[in-house]
């Protein structure tokens, strides 16, 4: 459940607009694919430290 929450929040943060939007002035496909990747990027380096921290 906690890790399901986790990806749920860290996509939302990622929507573009909500923290960052890249690239500025890019079109809507390429500030998606953009995001898609920084999301994917985030996620893998990050989610087995979430997985250590809320002990599974």
């Amino acid at each position: 459940m906690w890790m399901a929450l986790y990806a749920a929040v860290l996509f939302f943060l990622l929507t573009p607009g909500v923290l960052l939007s890249l690239p500025p002035g890019g079109s809507r496909t390429t500030v998606a694919l953009t995001h898609a990747a920084v999301f994917g990027v985030v996620w893998a380096l990050t989610h087995k430290m979430v997985w250590r921290m809320v002990g599974k």
